[in-house]
């Protein structure tokens, strides 16, 4: 555990200034956050954590109603490319920076991404952090809940360990990458980890075509199960909780197909703690779906390929076997999904244009991959 005497809680604007001083004084920054998405319907980032050449930093967001001004002033630094940010499994932390702060990071080294490049076996933060540093790291706050203040010191301890070794781990991890020439492909997957998309949350109706054992069911049951997903979700939303851990999806399934019709076999079936108010209005739901069922939302397709697009998916999926094995590199090195899904649709016409595919494999596999595709 990280020694909790070496860190700054920053929780004002004379904090924040004092990280921007250090952030542009750097030439890296380790960066890990925590948010609080298992007990509220709507998730926050709680904790901003960071190791900028070694001063460690603790930010507090929810001191602030405008986290998105509170952390303005690191915008900047953290937007720039010459700067470089080290993340962990960065995609979540990359979403949850342009949702909550506007802020686009820049620079990034994903140290799981080159883990998963060099084919070792284990690539989470706990196992590389081992790996390397011959630490084992503690998982009693895998589960913790952020936006608890004070802080639990352990818990601190937990967070601020997720920054304290990342370096020690990317130096490592960037040697390695050097060593086995993977550094262009790496620097494309870098990328597209600095491009994931936001994580808006809220209700989405077509995913409750994801309930399992929803297809089980008739098409009265299914738009039955559709109007308690509904009434699920705003239950939850009032109760500021998360909607599958309210009620999860199997009992949600069994409550459909049960079909209750009263308090009692509502009790039955386990509806009961922060539900229970809501009993009375589960069966009105209910009721209501089976007088008047409601319109399912529209089903979630898949773009439908040609004979001719299965055909070459299975042949750039063979061929892409067939090179990692012998490289003995992980296929995503050879050729990522979504490079894979592209050329599969669209054919190699123009392979500048693919995503994920980069300078160096055009160079490698260009001519191989324009007569796979022909």
């Amino acid at each position: 555990m990280s020694d909790l005497a070496d860190f700054l809680w920053v929780d004002d604007a004379d904090g924040i200034a004092a990280v921007a001083a250090a952030m542009e004084a750097a030439s890296w920054v380790a960066l890990d956050s925590e948010s609080n998405s298992m007990f509220v319907y709507q998730e926050r980032v709680c904790l901003v954590q960071l190791n900028v050449e070694g001063r460690l930093f603790v930010i507090d967001p929810l001191v602030n109603d405008d986290p998105k001004s509170f952390l303005a002033p690191l915008k900047g630094v953290l937007e720039d490319p010459g700067k470089r940010c080290y993340l962990h499994g960065g995609e979540y932390d990359v979403a949850c920076f342009k949702r909550e702060f506007d802020i686009s990071l820049q620079g990034v080294f994903d140290s799981q991404q080159a883990a998963s490049f060099l084919n070792w076996p284990r690539s989470g933060y706990g196992s590389v952090v081992e790996t390397v540093c011959g630490v084992t790291l503690p998982k009693a706050h895998s589960q913790y809940n952020w936006a608890t203040r004070p802080l639990a010191k352990d818990a601190l301890g937990y967070a601020l360990d997720d920054v304290v070794y990342l370096p020690q781990v990317v130096e490592q991890l960037e040697a390695e990458i050097a060593t086995a020439d993977l550094a262009d492909e790496l620097d494309v997957a870098n990328t597209a980890v600095m491009e994931s998309p936001v994580h808006m949350g809220g209700f989405q109706a077509e995913k409750v075509y994801r309930v399992k054992g929803m297809r089980a069911l008739d098409s009265d049951g299914q738009r039955r199960l559709f109007a308690v997903y509904k009434w699920r979700d705003e239950c939850a939303r009032e109760l500021d909780f998360p909607p599958g851990r309210l009620f999860n999806d199997r009992a949600m399934v069994k409550l459909i197909q049960v079909n209750p019709t009263s308090s009692n076999e509502l009790r039955r079936l386990g509806v009961g703690g922060r539900l229970s108010r809501f009993a009375d209005s589960l069966l009105s739901t209910l009721q209501q779906a089976r007088e008047n069922p409601p319109a399912m939302p529209v089903v979630p397709t898949m773009p439908q390929q040609s004979p001719a697009e299965r055909a070459r998916g299975e042949r750039l999926k063979k061929w892409r076997r067939k090179e990692a094995e012998s490289r003995d590199v992980p296929l995503q090195v050879v050729l990522p999904a979504r490079a894979l899904a592209t050329l599969q649709s669209k054919g190699a016409g123009k392979l500048e244009d693919v995503p994920q595919l980069g300078k160096k494999r055009i160079a490698l596999y260009g001519d191989e991959l324009r007569r796979i595709c022909r």
